[in-house]
């Protein structure tokens, strides 16, 4: 996957180049703000520690199990580093999620 593209005053053309790369790799969907995330039997909640994370994100979790599906969830908490998802009652069985981030946040201090 690309990497961030400095920003700079002069348009050179490894940096046009690099440009391009992101540009596409955006649209392609490869920005990777996603991921997995495993809650045990038990847990009433389950924290996802990402740098990724922060205020004004957007967060979401798709059930990638039975178990996962019949757990109705909600964000609990979104901070810098870390996003906790809290459950409505135990999760009656291990149930995987997987995660995705959206939207540019804000940045906070």
């Amino acid at each position: 996957m690309p990497r961030f593209v400095p920003p700079s005053p002069q348009a050179t053309p490894g940096q046009m180049l690099a440009l391009a790369s992101g540009v596409n790799a955006a649209l392609r969907g490869d920005c990777a703000n996603c991921g997995l995330l495993d809650v045990p039997a038990g847990a009433l909640s389950a924290t996802v520690q990402d740098s990724r994370c922060r205020a004004g994100r957007l967060a979401l979790l798709i059930p990638l199990d039975a178990g996962a599906a019949a757990l109705p969830w909600h964000l609990e908490a979104m901070e810098r580093g870390a996003m906790r998802f809290a459950f409505t009652g135990a999760a009656p069985a291990p149930c995987r999620f997987g995660w995705l981030l959206a939207g540019e946040g804000i940045s906070v201090p």
